[in-house]
């Protein structure tokens, strides 16, 4: 399949969604919150969404709500993880962040209110069963918080300059980028009344294409490709991939967490053809052709030349791109 174009689809469908949502006023707080809510990206947890719950069988708009809230609960996390208290960042994506923008106490308060409005989109999704908007919303409170995305945040700021051992990157990845992405993909299930086979195959899933999508930018990172971006993970004294591997080990974790997402989808027939293209896009990026060995331009990883155990772990509008 022509997953560019699928993704640049699905991505523009949650565009406007969230503009729909959020449409333009006078007031500060919305424009701040319009400049990072819409300002591009990957959308690549949204868009999970929309394609999980399409294996399970429902439509993808039924699981919109959820999407656009998925995004909004992302770029909350974005707007703060670049506050001078944190990474200290002044670009996002090409242009300065929230809070060099509208200052640091309306981009706290753009984070607060984007995660406040995920969780009313999701609860006034009435076109989903009670029950399953009830068991979304619980996963989501899960993955964004303390357990999940939050703990990971924390655990990540107290690993800087520190020595890391593998296991403790793996929990800061699993939680600060792979929650989030686990559970756009169990939500979209959820939503879509996947039964339990297919949640759990979903579920592993969504765990292997989380760890390999962070393990991929950590990558990406080190070779220095994110120039849009502010502060890279070796100026902030980041655990990492390939700070603890080198570039190889994490190459070859890449390609193992990739063959192990798609390994989870074997038997769920072509309705999940969009999440193994996904997962394949991720470690075959155009960015990673510079630094993927000789002859390798365009195709990403090699799988590893030894067989391991799959690694369980590490994270338009008229308006411009956070």
């Amino acid at each position: 399949m022509d997953v560019t174009r699928y993704l640049a689809t699905r991505g523009a469908l949650v565009d406007r969604a969230l503009a729909a949502r959020l449409p333009a006023t006078r007031t500060r707080l919305r424009q701040a919150i319009r400049y990072s809510l819409l300002a591009g990206g990957k959308r690549v947890r949204p868009i999970l969404t929309l394609a999980a719950a399409e294996v399970a069988g429902a439509p993808a708009r039924l699981a919109l709500p959820f999407a656009c809230a998925l995004e909004m609960i992302h770029t909350y996390s974005l707007v703060h993880d670049d506050l001078p208290a944190m990474d200290d960042d002044d670009l996002r994506r090409g242009r300065p962040t929230s809070h060099r923008v509208y200052g640091e106490g309306l981009a706290i308060l753009v984070g607060d209110a984007l995660l406040t409005e995920a969780f009313r989109v999701m609860v006034g999704a009435q076109a989903v069963p009670a029950a399953r908007r009830v068991a979304a919303v619980a996963e989501v409170a899960a993955a964004a918080g303390e357990q999940g995305m939050v703990g990971g945040q924390a655990l990540d700021l107290a690993a800087e300059g520190r020595r890391t051992s593998v296991a403790r990157l793996q929990d800061i990845h699993r939680r600060k980028t792979g929650a989030l992405l686990r559970v756009a993909v169990r939500v979209g299930a959820l939503v879509g009344g996947a039964n339990p086979s297919t949640l759990r195959r979903l579920t592993a899933y969504g765990e292997h294409v989380g760890l390999a999508f962070q393990i991929v930018d950590d990558i990406l990172d080190a070779a220095e490709t994110h120039t849009a971006d502010g502060r890279k993970d070796k100026e902030l004294a980041k655990a990492t991939y390939p700070a603890i591997l080198g570039l190889e080990g994490a190459r070859e974790s890449a390609a193992r967490e990739h063959a192990a997402a798609l390994s989870a989808l074997r038997l769920l027939g072509p309705k999940a053809e969009p999440l193994r293209a996904i997962a394949t896009h991720i470690i075959t990026r155009p960015e990673l052709s510079a630094f993927s060995g000789s002859g390798s331009a365009g195709r990403g990883f090699a799988a590893p030349r030894t067989p391991r155990a799959p690694a369980r772990a590490r994270a338009s509008t008229g308006e411009p791109p956070a």
